[in-house]
């Protein structure tokens, strides 16, 4: 082990107390306050610089039922982004994956579908559509996603915000409606980035979507 010798230990020691003398601690607890702040405001301006919105965006708070048409509201931004990616990506990588461990690109689309029909179903009392006996090329895989987010469309519609709180079941665990629907989203926004990323692996550009 090495050690630092006497006279340039007692050096360090020295600096190290005329700097904590000459700026005390509630300095630096003040700049961080400033500081602090100051650095999320620019981040979030920044985000909200780089942000494409399209002036279309929905308002959801006129709506009959604003709690659950807000959930929509994203959900079909989710919805919009997921087909798009499906129709840019030619079927002839359809069955691309990163690596081995991951699923395909359209092992990940049917799997939105899936859990579309699971979850909208769960959320309307229902048990969930039987799936299509093919959905191995891109035009089947497709259709079926598109089906399973017009279920999702038909049980957003009939619902209202005074059920949201009504008891639901996910996955054994004991919830709310509004987790469920919630979740729709969540999971779509979740596997959106997986597309993302296969898209760009294979030079291809995503699009869609009001933001």
């Amino acid at each position: 082990m090495q050690y630092f010798p006497n006279n340039l230990f007692c050096t360090i020691r020295t600096s190290v107390q005329m700097l904590t003398r000459r700026v005390p601690a509630p300095t630096f607890r003040s700049v961080l306050r400033v500081a602090a702040p100051v650095g999320l405001a620019s981040s979030l301006l920044v985000s909200l610089a780089n942000a494409q919105i399209s002036p279309d965006l929905p308002n959801p708070t006129a709506a009959p039922n604003p709690l659950t048409t807000t959930l929509s509201i994203f959900r079909s931004n989710m919805q919009d982004k997921i087909m798009k990616s499906a129709d840019a990506m030619p079927e002839s990588k359809y069955s691309y994956r990163p690596t081995a461990e991951v699923r395909s690109f359209a092992e990940i689309l049917n799997h939105i579908a899936d859990i579309s029909y699971t979850l909208c179903s769960n959320a309307k009392g229902e048990a969930p559509p039987a799936p299509p006996a093919a959905k191995a090329s891109k035009a089947e895989i497709i259709a079926y996603v598109k089906g399973s987010f017009a279920y999702c469309d038909g049980v957003y519609a009939g619902f209202t915000d005074a059920h949201l709180n009504d008891p639901a079941n996910f996955f054994g665990f004991r919830t709310n409606k509004m987790f469920i629907l919630t979740q729709v989203g969540n999971h779509d926004a979740l596997h959106y980035g997986n597309l993302v990323t296969y898209l760009r692996l294979n030079g291809l550009v995503p699009s869609g979507g009001w933001f």
